[in-house]
């Protein structure tokens, strides 16, 4: 006799190191969040003629790490979240947060063209044949990241932080 779904998942790895994988999720998210507002900053300032070509970089690198370990995590944490919080809890009890949750993933999704824009176009900052559309297009990219990964952060922290009392 085949166990059920929930006993397969409860005997996996991944059920075990949940809580672990949760806060390395997190944290990432904070670094994330960190990187990219700074991305932006930078983006700002090199519109404005204060281009830091070599700090750009280092921002475009951490962040695009940073999204992936994000990413990456929280696919390891996905299957205990479905069932044992999503399933048996917020679509019951607490459908927005629900909802909310859908959005950030699917919000997270689309930031990915952003995140790999910001990261090309940090890097043709030291090309001052291109420095003129690529600080632009760099500053497009980087607020866009920057938006997307503090709205999903609060989100994130949002849902986790909804109770069933």
């Amino acid at each position: 006799m085949q166990p059920d779904a929930p006993e397969l998942l409860q005997q996996s790895w991944l059920y075990t190191l949940g809580r672990p994988l949760l806060m390395v999720h997190a944290l990432s998210a904070v670094v994330l969040a960190g990187a990219s507002v700074h991305q932006a900053v930078l983006a700002g300032l090199a519109v404005r003629g204060r281009v830091r070509a070599r700090l750009a970089k280092v921002y475009a690198w951490v962040t695009l790490l940073a999204y992936a370990v994000t990413g990456g995590v929280g696919l390891c944490v996905y299957p205990r979240y479905r069932y044992f919080v999503r399933a048996l809890f917020l679509d019951q009890q607490v459908p927005w947060a629900a909802n909310l949750f859908d959005w950030k993933e699917n919000l997270a999704f689309l930031g990915v063209p952003f995140v790999v824009g910001a990261f090309v176009m940090g890097r043709r900052l030291t090309d001052r044949t291109q420095r003129a559309v690529a600080m632009r297009l760099y500053l497009l990219f980087a607020m866009g990241t920057a938006l997307i990964v503090v709205s999903n952060l609060v989100s994130g922290l949002l849902v986790t932080s909804v109770r069933g009392y």
